[in-house]
């Protein structure tokens, strides 16, 4: 009886948090591709990616605990989008090109966020965005010729965002348990 009811709130917690990331997901969608506003899509591509690396760590580790609820606030060791991403990749859960891309869309969002005159026309931003990869590994092609910055951030983000969304899964199938002894 016992055991029944750990797993049916184990599932009832797994429901809410797919729940709450769909509804983030359609959040995201609509601020990211119908926003004109170019800090707007950067800040909120960039917190939907947070939630996601937040959310393959949550899967990992163990269930709730003070020791994990810990680490994964924002004053934690894992608090910050840098060290989710190290870890993340550290642990195995993305290749290479996914981190540098991760790291090279968190600079854009820090330019974003500490100048109040930024878009995608800065000379700096577009030298950023070029140097997304993913996006051509993801879609087998570079970017058209003629696309903007904007374009490019946004196709970037995107397929990071379609591979990142896989991972939670992939991580609960590896999840850790705490040692009690």
């Amino acid at each position: 009886m016992i055991l029944w009811q750990i797993i049916k709130t184990v599932e009832n917690m797994d429901q809410d948090r797919y729940n709450e990331m769909n509804e983030n997901l359609i959040s995201f969608h609509k601020q990211f591709n119908y926003d004109d506003n170019d800090r707007a899509i950067v800040i909120s591509g960039m917190s939907f990616i947070d939630d996601l690396l937040l959310n393959i760590l949550e899967s990992f580790f163990p269930d709730k605990s003070n020791t994990v609820d810990n680490l994964l606030s924002h004053r934690g060791a894992l608090g910050t989008y840098g060290t989710r991403v190290d870890i993340i990749y550290c642990l195995g859960f993305i290749d290479k090109v996914i981190k540098s891309d991760l790291d090279i869309l968190g600079q854009i969002r820090n330019k974003f966020a500490h100048k109040l005159n930024v878009s995608f026309d800065d000379k700096d931003i577009k030298q950023l965005c070029l140097k997304l990869k993913w996006h051509e590994i993801f879609m087998f092609m570079k970017a058209p010729e003629g696309a903007t910055s904007k374009e490019i951030f946004q196709v970037g983000l995107n397929t990071i965002v379609s591979h990142l969304n896989g991972l939670p899964g992939i991580a609960r199938n590896q999840k850790r348990q705490l040692k009690t002894n």
